[in-house]
């Protein structure tokens, strides 16, 4: 749980936080810090609508969040968010990475949204 604003508190599904903004600050020990991830990611589920997931976008980067990734496991795909109108769409056919936020994080998400074989099969 993340304080965003005052009276704004939200639970990305992940989230990173990078040393740097956590100012030399260490380990937050509050249940909610007041604190703005640098990503946030979103796992889409089919009870999400369309404007809730705009208000949530809206307000992530309202925050300060530099990026954020909605994950899709219906249709195999990640929308990255770089800000409220810029993103990018992508399948199981390419790779998601962490861009400035990240850096050297690649992603394949051919992987990421394989069905595992359960062992033994």
């Amino acid at each position: 749980m993340l304080q965003l604003f005052p009276d704004q508190v939200r639970i990305p599904d992940v989230c990173f936080v990078s040393w740097e903004r956590l100012k030399g600050s260490g380990f937050p020990q509050q249940a909610a810090p007041s604190l703005a991830p640098d990503l946030a990611v979103e796992v889409l589920s089919p009870g999400n609508t369309d404007q809730e997931m705009h208000r949530k976008l809206e307000e992530y980067f309202e925050a300060g969040v530099r990026l954020v990734w909605y994950v899709d496991p219906r249709d195999k795909s990640v929308t990255s968010y770089t800000a409220v109108e810029k993103s990018t769409r992508l399948t199981e056919a390419d790779q998601l990475t962490g861009g400035d936020v990240l850096p050297g994080l690649t992603i394949d998400l051919a992987k990421l949204f394989e069905i595992p074989t359960p062992p033994g099969d």
